[in-house]
């Protein structure tokens, strides 16, 4: 795959090249005066390439984020329902794990991998709900625990989410690009065109920092929170208000 890039990236150069010492040889380009049509296009291709990579990486970005929030409520709803089921002995330990995944489990999800502790939490509480003796309860908090380990796996498989690797060097290359053209098009260095490059160069280094900090659902300063699980807590909360269901 990134051999074919680098021969589409070659290719797409050589091309252009080939076609701009073919039909660019007039007196004009010559003596290296350009029409305002030829700078106009040239401009607005630069911005526009700059313009649809990143467009394309803040979507993707964005919608990885947003997944990656979803399946969190997920397993919050579940957890909601296994504690509604528990007894009184069971509803404790499903605190306890939910404590693990707003703690360690989210710390660890920022490199991309589970904390023990939550996994070895939610076994914990598996073991002791199959110690039970067998009743309608105990097979609705199974179900409930099966619920449960399903949401955290794919929690879990959103750490990995990401979008193709050479679309970042394309970003970055882009937006050289973009601030190269001025320069290369002829504009001079002079106070009012140095103010006004220096602000589309900010907002060029903005986007790029924007994208290049949204790579990870878990990181960054848009980024998935334990909200979902500290409203479990809450609810938990007025759940234990309420009596357990018999066993």
């Amino acid at each position: 795959m990134s051999i074919g890039i680098v021969l589409a990236v070659i290719v797409g150069a050589g091309l252009a090249v080939g076609i701009l010492a073919a039909f660019g040889r007039t007196t004009r380009s010559r003596e290296g005066n350009f029409s305002s049509g030829a700078l106009s296009f040239l401009g607005s291709a630069s911005l526009s390439s700059f313009i649809l990579v990143a467009a394309f990486l803040i979507a993707g970005s964005w919608s990885n984020l947003n997944t990656a929030r979803a399946h969190t409520w997920d397993e919050a709803r579940a957890l909601n329902a296994a504690y509604t089921d528990a007894d009184a002995g069971t509803r404790p330990l499903l605190r306890s794990y939910v404590d693990d995944v707003i703690g360690a489990d989210f710390r660890a999800m920022t490199h991309g991998e589970a904390a023990p502790t939550a996994w070895a939490g939610l076994d914990a509480v598996r073991a002791h709900v199959e110690a039970l003796p067998p009743s309608p309860q105990r097979s609705s908090v199974i179900s409930d625990l099966d619920d449960i380990y399903t949401k955290r796996q794919i929690r879990l498989a959103d750490t990995s989410l990401s979008l193709p690797a050479p679309l970042y060097p394309a970003l970055i290359g882009t937006g050289l690009l973009v601030l190269l053209y001025a320069p290369i098009a002829g504009l001079t260095f002079h106070r009012r065109e140095a103010i006004a490059l220096g602000l589309v160069g900010a907002v060029v280094g903005f986007g790029i920092y924007l994208v290049l900090h949204m790579t990870h659902p878990y990181t960054g300063p848009m980024h998935v929170t334990p909200v979902a699980y500290q409203q479990s807590l809450e609810r938990f909360s007025q759940l234990s208000l309420q009596a357990p269901p018999p066993n």
